[in-house]
């Protein structure tokens, strides 16, 4: 069996770089990380945790943020103390470890009022890799996740966990290891924190090593000014943070969401697909994910994979790169003060391909032309160009009628 040492200094300079920017959300979060994940000191993991917490309860009130010089001073100090002691992680076999292996997997619903077929798909998940399940609406995204996690049983193919190198026989043994959190969940009783160390204790995880990891995701998923609250008193962001610490908290292998961006703002989808790949990444205790959205960009940004569903066919299954090699044209999305008519003057010899819509217009050019020939025509033109983005390696661009 391999061994792989991993050095604390990967995430010291992370820190320190987030330190200078006076990002103190971000240094909270991954000083925190590193105190516990290359297990310092219990001193050492009290301050990380200590002020953490006071982020978070200073920014709620207000008191904390850019200009919160006492707090920052603080950090450097902590980030000092993490730097001096040299600390490392070693690994046993492979960091690239196959968790899950589906071969065409599918599934096949008839009833009186029709029918739906998923048509068989193939899916390889590593160690800390995550996985971005897209598509419209109706095209089998949550019936493949609930067959991934053992909620269905697929129509055909077959499906493999792995620990290590040992293939793990059973379902009773594999939910041990995966958690699935549904778009729609239960309403629950008691306070964010009694529900957290229940998710804990029905895992056999009880007593003080409960308390202390309640305690550390409380404060890691940014609740800590909600841990006495109720299920009624929380906004759905805040309600799916706390099913997402429920599941945290007993340290899963595998974690599949289905939708879990659809009632979060802006700022809160950022925070969480952040909190996300920092999991995943964790050298510890990385965890593998599987999530569905219709935040394209969102989830293209953090995913090491994409699957996109058309009409229950998986019309692409690879890494975002491997999309430019789809077609033979760039795909670009744009906007200005110019019409359908002059738009298509302006692009004339580009043999461009142009589609109106709600938003702007999708031009399609041929690979060949050099995106910044199209770029300085649009410039020199007499318009004014609002908007741009090239979605040639984007999954955006399969949802067009030509695929």
């Amino acid at each position: 069996m391999s061994l792989t040492f991993i050095s604390q200094q990967e995430r010291v300079n992370e820190i320190s770089l987030a330190l200078s920017n006076q990002d103190l959300n971000r240094v909270s979060r991954r000083s925190l990380d590193l105190a516990y994940e290359f297990d310092y000191p219990d001193i050492i993991k009290r301050k990380a945790l200590d002020l953490r917490a006071d982020y978070n309860t200073g920014k709620e009130l207000g008191k904390s943020g850019n200009g919160s010089i006492e707090l920052q001073n603080e950090f450097t100090e902590l980030l000092a103390q993490l730097s001096s002691i040299k600390k490392q992680i070693t690994l046993n076999g492979d960091i690239e470890e196959v968790i899950c292996e589906a071969k065409q997997i599918g599934k096949i619903y008839t009833s009186l009022r029709g029918s739906f077929t998923l048509s068989p798909i193939d899916l390889t998940l590593e160690r800390g890799k995550i996985v971005g399940l897209v598509g419209e609406n109706g095209n089998g995204k949550t019936t493949l996740l609930r067959v991934l996690c053992g909620e269905i049983e697929s129509s055909n193919g077959g499906l493999n966990f792995f620990e290590g190198e040992r293939k793990i026989d059973t379902w009773e043994e594999i939910k041990e290891n995966i958690a699935f959190i549904p778009q729609r969940t239960d309403r629950w009783w008691g306070t964010v924190e009694e529900q957290i160390s229940f998710g804990a204790s029905i895992k056999g995880i009880t007593g003080t090593e409960n308390e202390e990891k309640t305690n550390f995701i409380i404060h890691r998923l940014g609740l800590t000014n909600f841990r006495y609250h109720s299920w009624s008193q929380l906004s759905s962001g805040y309600k799916l943070r706390v099913e997402i610490a429920k599941t945290l908290v007993w340290e899963p292998r595998v974690l599949i969401l289905d939708e879990p961006l659809a009632n979060l703002d802006l700022l809160a989808q950022e925070l969480l697909l952040q909190d996300l790949k920092d999991l995943a990444n964790s050298w510890k205790q990385p965890v593998s994910m599987i999530l569905t959205s219709q935040q394209l960009h969102e989830v293209e940004t953090i995913a090491d994979q994409i699957i996109f569903l058309k009409n229950g066919q998986a019309i692409f299954n690879g890494g975002l790169d491997e999309l430019k090699n789809q077609d033979e044209f760039h795909t670009i999305e744009l906007n200005g003060d110019f019409t359908y008519d002059s738009l298509g003057d302006i692009l004339r010899l580009f043999d461009a391909r142009i589609e109106k819509n709600a938003s702007g217009y999708t031009v399609n050019v041929p690979n060949t032309i050099s995106l910044k020939e199209l770029q300085t025509a649009l410039i020199n033109s007499n318009f004014e160009l609002s908007y741009y983005r090239n979605i040639t390696n984007s999954t955006k661009k399969l949802f067009s009628d030509k695929y």
